[in-house]
């Protein structure tokens, strides 16, 4: 008896190891595609072109994050120091998005972009399930 229970155990134990080998191997061969919308590429470039004020409020955006939390790494702590860091960044951040929603407004605008570089591509559902899947 105690000799078919170490048996079953050690089938179980091989499975388990194999399992994991063959989802290891699996996951190495089959790594996922980063999934980027293709419509955005034009729009991606020509934001490139002409970043105008944008990249300097990107800019100050990460400037202010990094700040903050090389705060939050320091030694000594005083929370209201940190809580006025976090609301500059926070600033900082609404007026990057504010700017670049002005942007998209103005580029809609000026007919830079049609309504036809602003819709979703119809997705098939073998699509949204590979991309819910990640």
């Amino acid at each position: 008896m105690k000799k078919q229970i170490l048996l079953f155990l050690l089938v179980i134990s091989l499975a388990f190891n194999l399992a994991f080998i063959g989802m290891f191997i699996w996951h190495r061969t089959h790594a996922p595609i980063p999934f980027e919308r293709p419509e955005f590429h034009d729009f991606k470039e020509h934001m490139r072109q002409k970043p105008g004020r944008i990249e300097a409020d990107k800019q100050d955006f990460m400037d202010c994050r990094r700040q903050f939390m090389d705060y939050l790494r320091e030694d000594e702590f005083n929370e209201t120091v940190a809580d006025s860091l976090r609301q500059e960044t926070l600033n900082r951040q609404i007026k990057l998005e504010t700017a670049f929603g002005k942007r998209l407004i103005e580029m809609r605008k000026n007919g830079e972009f049609n309504d036809k570089d602003f819709r979703r591509p119809p997705e098939d559902r073998l699509q949204r399930s590979k991309r819910r899947r990640k």
